[in-house]
């Protein structure tokens, strides 16, 4: 009796062993799993994270291209040359001033037009002065877009239709950027054989954006 309980109990301790060696490489297996499910899982947010940087990256840089980009496009922007231009030079109801309206043909490049034009009646050799304080609405230059206008104007003594001197053409040129420097030309000759203008000893406006704005200096007061 006493030899088969030896070695029964001899047997239950090697299948303890047995079955405790199973379930300790069961825990070790498991833990492996989840430490490469870790390893794993943290790889992706690593690329998930370093993918969103791009992209944020990338944005911003595309952003700031833009931004730079139009401003460049705004310090690009040259002075305007009369070639680029169609001018019209009439006489403007009552009678009592000369209108100059000059439109950009161009329909894709911006340009700046400086102080006054630069304006000679019947091939006088001096253009018209420029008329003072004709720039209190708006600057000393102005952005013409393409095919924008912009206008000037010039007072008469008398009607501009039934005064003396009457001249059928003049020539314009654009101002430089400073009112003593070179004028931006060649000059073009603006005919009106049809409606020929009287403008004597007078003076012309800076260059303004509206029609309005370039008669406000030049319209008889009340």
């Amino acid at each position: 009796m006493t030899a088969r309980r030896s070695r029964r109990s001899a047997a239950y301790a090697a299948l303890a062993v047995s079955m405790a060696g199973a379930l300790a490489l069961t825990g070790c297996s498991g833990n492996s799993k989840s430490k490469q499910s870790a390893k794993k899982s943290s790889s992706k947010s690593s690329k998930s994270s370093s993918k969103s940087k791009k992209k944020k990256i990338i944005g911003g840089g595309a952003a700031a291209g833009a931004g730079a980009g139009a401003a460049a496009g705004s310090r690009s922007a040259r002075a305007c040359g009369p070639g680029m231009f169609r001018f019209e030079i009439y006489s403007h109801a009552p009678n009592d001033h000369v209108v100059i309206k000059a439109v950009n043909t161009s329909s894709t490049r911006s340009c700046l037009v400086y102080n006054h034009p630069l304006i000679r009646f019947g091939g006088a050799k001096d253009p018209l002065p420029l008329l003072k304080d004709s720039n209190v609405m708006g600057g000393d230059v102005e952005t013409v877009a393409p095919k924008g206008t912009v206008w000037a104007s010039i007072p008469t003594a008398t009607a501009a239709q039934k005064g003396s001197g009457k001249k059928t053409y003049a020539t314009v040129e654009f101002s430089g950027s400073d009112l003593n420097g070179s004028p931006k030309g060649p000059p073009q000759r603006v005919d009106f054989p049809n409606a020929p203008v009287a403008v004597g000893a007078s003076q012309v406006t800076y260059w303004q954006k509206t029609l309005n704005r370039a008669e406000s200096y030049t319209k008889p007061k009340g």
